[in-house]
């Protein structure tokens, strides 16, 4: 593994890597650090709130592994064309929508009976006096799309689904113009971070576009190329490290858009040496098989339901340790539900309804 294609396996170590940083950057943002009398490793505040602030790269490194999976299921069908490709996308869609939707009704569920919160006054609607106001935003909310509606949502991390669906749909655009245009399309949207910059109004999907169409190149392109000795292994891995160097500088000390475009790195990392390390490789690919789990129940744990108990143990290692552990659980309890209830054999027959192909991806 590592010296042939990108894998399923090299997908999950890296998701691995991004949802650690997920964890990371979330537990440690905003004052909850002083407030609760976190004791950090990094003794140099600065240092530390600067690595936080860096971590939030994992976004783009989830944008481009979403456009490397799309693009490699849109290249099965060679003469693929938009009413195709737009089913795949519609595919896509719903097994994740699938995915949060089982942990959508548990978590309002859990709100009210056992945190107390009500419905209503989680969605700001008052009473009960509004119902069709009340369901209209929730089904906004369950349907991933309350970032771009500006309305209350259940949880604030789910900001990532709103660019996740524009990003699902608008990647048979995307596809096909780079199949047309190659190489050419690559400076356009890399000078994208620079435009965003200029332009108060623009929506985050700019921002980590750059990062999606780099996905699509790499897949298209084949650049996950493999090395032909262990020298050329290792100089491409520390290319890989100069270039992880340079996107944390990019980010910290230009602006965390810039370091977006080099948000490749990670997934190059894990391909040209992370996957050769057994025991790392194996734990972050086992992280990466529940990383979609993790990123939908991780702030209800930390922020929602159980900040107390998370931030008890002060330390900052044993708190991501403890966050890590109970979201891992968590996940893994949501999983063997999907399968004793039968959600996960009914969320396949209704993805398998949108076409009679297999499900690959």
């Amino acid at each position: 593994m590592g010296n042939g294609e990108f894998t399923k396996e090299h997908t999950n170590m890296t998701k691995g890597v991004l949802v650690l940083m997920l964890l990371f950057h979330h537990v440690f943002l905003g004052d909850a650090v002083e407030r609760y009398g976190v004791q950090t490793l990094i003794g140099n505040r600065g240092t530390m709130n600067n690595m936080v602030m860096f971590c939030k790269i994992c976004i783009a490194g989830f944008a481009f592994l979403s456009a490397y999976g799309m693009t490699k299921s849109f290249q099965k069908d060679p003469n693929a064309g938009p009413r195709e490709l737009a089913a795949l996308s519609v595919r896509r869609w719903l097994k994740v929508m699938l995915s949060v939707w089982f942990v959508y009704v548990p978590a309002l569920l859990y709100s009210g009976l056992v945190m107390g919160t009500s419905i209503p006054a989680l969605y700001a609607v008052e009473g009960l006096g509004n119902p069709i106001r009340l369901l209209l935003r929730m089904a906004v909310d369950a349907l991933g799309l309350a970032a771009y509606c500006g309305i209350p949502t259940i949880n604030v991390t789910w900001w990532y689904l709103s660019y996740a669906v524009l990003l699902i749909f608008t990647m048979p655009m995307l596809y096909l113009l780079y199949r047309k245009f190659r190489y050419l399309l690559l400076p356009v949207f890399c000078l994208l971070p620079a435009v965003t910059l200029t332009v108060s109004n623009i929506v985050l999907f700019a921002e980590l576009l750059p990062s999606a169409v780099l996905g699509i190149a790499f897949a298209y392109e084949g650049w996950f190329a493999p090395a032909k000795d262990k020298k050329a292994r290792a100089a491409r891995f520390a290319l890989c490290v100069v270039l992880f160097g340079l996107c944390y500088g990019l980010a910290v000390y230009v602006n965390m858009i810039f370091g977006y475009l080099l948000a490749f790195t990670i997934p190059c990392m894990i391909f040209y040496g992370i996957c050769l390390v057994p025991v790392l490789s194996k734990v972050l690919a086992f992280l990466g098989k529940y990383s979609m789990n993790i990123f939908l129940t991780h702030t209800f744990i930390y922020y929602y339901f159980y900040t107390d108990f998370i931030y008890s143990f002060h330390r900052d290692w044993l708190i991501l340790l403890v966050l890590l552990g109970t979201s891992l659980g968590v996940a893994i309890v949501l999983e063997l539900l999907k399968k004793v209830t039968g959600y996960r054999r009914l969320s396949e027959k209704c993805i398998s309804l949108l076409s009679p192909a297999p499900i690959k991806e």
